[in-house]
């Protein structure tokens, strides 16, 4: 804080402190931005998610609460030890908010993309008890830090288990949220492309997307007639998901509904 003691002269002292630390704040966040939007969010999934939205308030709130914090307490006048203590409680706070800000969006990552009977959902952390992840098959307990991976949630066989999966359903706890019904995605391949709709009814509804769908397709040397979609169900959002052949592997993503 010794950097207040030779400030330029001709800087008010509140200007000269707020914007040092807005500097450091926004410094912060854009290294924070970098973490967030290129692994736990990579697109399209920080607007599937609503990973942008709580990303600004978290940089709303913290970066320009903070340096407006020090604006007020950089009175002229004040003693160095004074202000000195008073920005560092300010950091303090600061530190704290912005720390359970990033954890939240760690909460709120998406973890998985799960096919569940005739749509796709985004599983987020949150969303799964990490004591039943023990449930699922061993490849599968680890929850993704880089982006959210496909799986398929299935149905079980078990009369007692399917009583339970009603139950748990009707709690509100779809398949893809109960770890024991995970399953690699190669093994229902064949049942996500049966379920899966051509684009041509898409561009009945949404002539408009043909350019999206062409650009899609060609970075797999596809045709729009090869296409499928399925619909991918969000946090208060509905997109699609494009599938391709000859895998049903996902392939890409659109924001429209795609419950037609």
């Amino acid at each position: 804080m010794d950097v207040f003691v030779q400030m330029p002269s001709s800087i008010p002292r509140r200007a000269f402190a707020a914007g040092l630390h807005l500097l450091a704040s926004a410094l912060v966040a854009a290294i924070a931005a970098l973490l967030v939007f290129r692994f736990w969010y990579p697109t399209p999934f920080a607007a599937i998610s609503g990973g942008i939205v709580l990303f600004w308030l978290i940089v709303c709130v913290d970066v320009v609460l903070g340096p407006a914090l020090t604006a007020v307490v950089a009175a002229p006048g004040k003693p160095i030890a004074e202000l000195r203590r008073d920005l560092m409680v300010i950091v303090l706070l600061q530190t704290s908010a912005f720390i359970y800000g990033i954890y939240s969006l760690a909460l709120a990552r998406p973890v998985w993309i799960a096919f569940e009977v005739d749509r796709f959902r985004v599983v987020v952390a949150a969303d799964i008890d990490a004591s039943t992840l023990a449930q699922a098959p061993p490849e599968l307990q680890a929850l993704s830090w880089t982006g959210p991976k496909v799986v398929a949630a299935v149905k079980p066989s078990d009369p007692e288990e399917q009583v339970r999966s009603i139950e748990l359903g009707l709690a509100g706890f779809d398949l893809s949220l109960v770890p024991r019904n995970w399953r690699q995605y190669s093994t229902q391949r064949a049942v996500v492309w049966n379920k899966a709709r051509p684009v041509s009814r898409l561009l009945e509804r949404y002539p408009a997307l043909r350019e999206d769908l062409s650009a899609i397709a060609s970075t797999t040397g596809q045709s729009i007639d090869q296409l499928r979609f399925l619909p991918l169900v969000g946090r208060g959002t509905n997109w699609i998901v494009l599938i391709g052949v000859p895998d049903a592997r996902v392939i890409g993503y659109l924001p429209v509904d795609g419950f037609l």
